[in-house]
């Protein structure tokens, strides 16, 4: 199996073994989970190049076709920044999730894909303090961390791992825009904003852990799974990486997401990512928590 368990990193992560429950909740000491009795454990542990496709296809499973195909809520003037690139992916439908997606998974963990650990995007990088606000924000993007719940497909089986969870955590300007799947997207919608004088204000001034992409297999719900990997990335941004804060989007009319995200004590920020071309990812809630 090529999903790297989380307790390898020990040292990182010591809340797995904790004597308290408070943070792994349903994982035991070594981030396991068995689902059903007598079969096979599901692993905590960082994705790596062969699992991403497995990730990929639980993703489109969890938030469907119409909610990441590229191009399919946009306004007319993200359409304009996309083009011609929106045509061909609106030409196909689930193929073109996926491979959206999965394309876009490889293009934010870049860098962890290189070298898999739970660092800090920017720790390991002497020059942080002398570059640009951009050129930080580029780093992280392309460092994104990815954790899953799996175990090895049976003999036979298409794929790496039986996939029942995931979750993404990286670092982000808290100026409430929702990221694209693609980080360069992002970029020249920020620059454009930022030309247009319209870009939005910023909570902290300092990129800031952003939780996304939180997703859970249908057949497994209920066993608390998703609040565990809350907890869990929580630690990893507060002991690990060393901040004080965890941002995030949430659907307000997705019930069960927002009442975990409310029940683990996270707070609206007051802001939205307003752009005149927002449209309805204005209405999206802004929630931060604090970490220490």
């Amino acid at each position: 199996m090529h999903l790297i368990p989380l307790s390898d990193f020990g040292n990182q992560c010591t809340f797995l073994s904790s004597s308290s429950q408070a943070y792994r909740t349903c994982f035991d000491e070594n981030g396991c989970i068995q689902v059903d009795e007598g079969t096979v454990p599901y692993v905590l542990g960082i994705a790596e190049e062969d699992d991403l496709p497995d990730i990929a296809r639980l993703t489109i499973d969890a938030f469907g076709d119409l909610a990441i195909t590229l191009g399919g809520d946009l306004s007319g003037f993200e359409r304009a920044l996309l083009t011609p690139g929106v045509a061909l992916w609106n030409g196909y439908t689930g193929y073109a999730a996926y491979t959206e997606v999965l394309s876009g998974l490889r293009s934010r963990m870049k860098d962890k894909l290189e070298e898999v650990d739970l660092a800090s995007p920017l720790a390991a990088k002497d020059d942080v303090g002398d570059m640009s606000e951009e050129d930080s924000a580029q780093l992280a993007a392309n460092s994104s961390l990815i954790l899953a719940l799996g175990r090895p497909k049976p003999e036979g089986e298409s794929g790496t791992i039986e996939v029942i969870a995931t979750v993404e955590l990286r670092l982000q300007p808290t100026d409430a825009k929702i990221p694209f799947s693609q980080p360069w997207v992002d970029s020249l919608e920020r620059r454009a904003a930022k030309a247009l004088g319209v870009d939005g204000p910023a909570r902290d001034d300092t990129l800031q852990p952003y939780l996304s992409n939180l997703c859970v297999a249908e057949s497994t719900r209920g066993r608390r799974i998703g609040k565990a990997f809350v907890r869990c990335l929580e630690r990893i941004a507060s002991d690990t990486w060393g901040y004080e804060r965890m941002y995030l989007h949430v659907d307000l009319e997705n019930a069960a997401a927002y009442n975990l995200y409310k029940s683990e004590g996270y707070q609206d920020v007051g802001f939205r990512w307003n752009v005149p071309w927002a449209g309805g990812a204005s209405d999206i809630g802004y929630y931060v928590k604090k970490l220490q």
